[in-house]
């Protein structure tokens, strides 16, 4: 093909893939698409295709949205995606169902082009239906079109900020309201003979505070990258002077129990609960965790017994004031761990994964949680 790169006549693919520079799938197609631009028609339907699947996958995911079904159409991503963003087909009561339809029936011609010149089509060999240079161009321009149509009713709504993938950067404005409206506290305590960073913040004159712990490796790893790997060069691997000093040990631990005898009903080891169905105090937040496990990646289609088991887990290692209190929050990251291990998720993903889940559920769960737990 005569165009060089998706940045010329067909930008919308680059826009789609820099607006959401940490989703890689979209980065893995946009590449392979500027490979078939460059010469190699091999594919293209199909990258094409599944490019036009990320993206609508991912507005889905911007808004909280749950997956049509467990194997959507790129047709029914689509209707969804739109839907999402407010532009939803009602069978001719405006002039602007004529577009959505004809974006529709669009979707539905990628489909049927793919399943009869696409590589992997119905087990045909890609390598004997090569596409012809004007059927791809003409795929391309398609599916180009279809994703500016997306990226532009994008434009100017705000997405949920509980699940966007989107950078810092684009919330400048709300940003800055919080900025200007807490007051900020830090200090240093050590868990387990290492630092962990304690910052407080607090609003205007309210006596509660959000009080975030954050270990040194985690600050660095999150904000300056860079800064992480020169710092982990320039440590040692082993720390031979503590392995002296064992008596130390019986040292109290920082989270020490015993001190609060009010949670006796949680002081074994975190509880799993794999159950089929569920309806204790979480319950009403089944839904949201459906959308925020789609959207974060952790499970593009979770099943019913992972979303029971994981709230089942959490009210099992919950209890009074279970929000604001890091024994319980533990437990409960163990918990999910273990739960999200048996439903195989990636182990490389799942110790994050719990931790993004916890922190998800402190928000998402009702303030009166723990009035209810007190009350079990």
């Amino acid at each position: 093909m005569n165009t060089s790169t998706t940045t010329d006549a067909l930008p919308n693919y680059r826009r789609a893939s820099d607006r959401w520079p940490q989703a890689p799938a979209l980065a893995q197609y946009h590449a392979a698409i500027n490979h078939c631009i460059a010469g190699n028609g091999h594919g293209v339907v199909e990258h094409v295709k599944s490019f036009i699947e990320c993206v609508c996958i991912t507005i889905m995911g911007e808004f909280g949205e749950p997956l049509p079904s467990a194997d959507p159409t790129s047709t029914q991503l689509l209707v969804a995606a739109l839907k999402a963003l407010g532009l939803q087909n009602s069978r001719g009561a405006s002039k602007l169902d004529k577009v959505l339809n004809a974006f529709n029936k669009m979707s539905d011609a990628l489909s049927e082009m793919r399943n009869e010149n696409g590589p992997v089509a119905h087990g045909k060999d890609g390598f004997l239906d090569v596409i012809e240079e004007d059927h791809a161009r003409s795929f391309l321009h398609t599916g180009d079109a279809i994703v500016g149509v997306l990226l532009n009713a994008l434009e100017g709504k705000q997405p949920n900020l509980l699940v966007t993938r989107e950078p810092y950067e684009r919330f400048a404005h709300l940003c800055e309201r919080i900025d200007r409206s807490v007051a900020v506290n830090a200090k240093v305590e050590f868990e387990d003979d290492l630092p962990v960073l304690i910052v407080s913040l607090s609003i205007g004159n309210k006596p509660e505070t959000i009080d975030l712990r954050i270990e040194p490796s985690r600050l660095l790893y999150g904000i300056d990258r860079t800064a992480f790997v020169g710092v982990l060069s320039d440590a040692p691997e082993t720390l031979e002077e503590e392995d002296e000093d064992e008596d130390e040990e019986e040292t109290p631990p920082v989270a020490a129990p015993t001190s609060e005898p009010e949670t006796g009903t949680h002081t074994e080891p975190a509880a799993v609960v794999v159950v089929g169905e569920y309806s204790g105090v979480f319950a009403n937040l089944r839904d949201g965790l459906r959308a925020f496990i789609v959207s974060e990646g952790i499970n593009a289609a979770p099943n019913d017994e992972l979303l029971n088991s994981l709230l089942a887990t959490a009210e099992s290692n919950s209890g009074v004031d279970w929000q604001t209190r890091e024994n319980l929050q533990a437990r409960m990251k163990v918990g999910f761990r273990r739960v999200l291990g048996k439903e195989g998720i990636d182990p490389t993903k799942i110790a994050d994964a719990s931790e993004r889940l916890l922190t998800w559920l402190k928000v998402s769960a009702p303030a009166d949680t723990n009035q209810e737990q007190q009350t079990l």
